[in-house]
């Protein structure tokens, strides 16, 4: 029995991320295409932002993304703010979206097909924890 539950343990463990992964990609993939498009993915995003920004200001500040403690907010913030005013605004965040996007789209077919959506990323490039969708 305990080599069942330590089996059964280890599964779990392995597999976690990568179920995580697949259940955020059909969240994601809203029209069920087996692929994700730009404008799914930038609809999830300001999805996020508008979640996040609990003032509904159009800006995010480091309190309000430290409410959400899976995100590291000093690191959000650093890669997000372009203006480096320690605030992230919807522009700012959008675009750093559209970059994300960019990069995970490894064959620049203009979508993320599951093959290039990763189980691994980073809390940064998260629809898990950053983009809920």
């Amino acid at each position: 029995m305990k080599k069942v539950m330590a089996i059964l343990t280890m599964i779990v463990f392995v597999a976690g991320p990568a179920l995580a992964a697949d259940k955020a990609f059909q969240k994601a993939d809203k029209n069920k295409d087996g692929k994700i498009t730009s404008q799914e993915y930038l609809n999830a995003t300001s999805k996020a932002f508008d979640e996040l920004d609990k003032n509904r200001d159009g800006v995010l500040t480091k309190e309000e993304i430290q409410a959400n403690d899976k995100i590291d907010a000093d690191k959000l913030i650093r890669e997000t703010d372009a203006n480096r005013d320690g605030k992230i605004l919807k522009k700012e965040y959008q675009k750093a979206a559209k970059q994300r996007f960019h990069s995970m789209d490894k064959n620049k077919s203009g979508h993320i097909d599951y093959n290039e959506w990763p189980s691994d990323r980073s809390d940064l490039y998260s629809p898990f924890n950053l983009f809920s969708f």
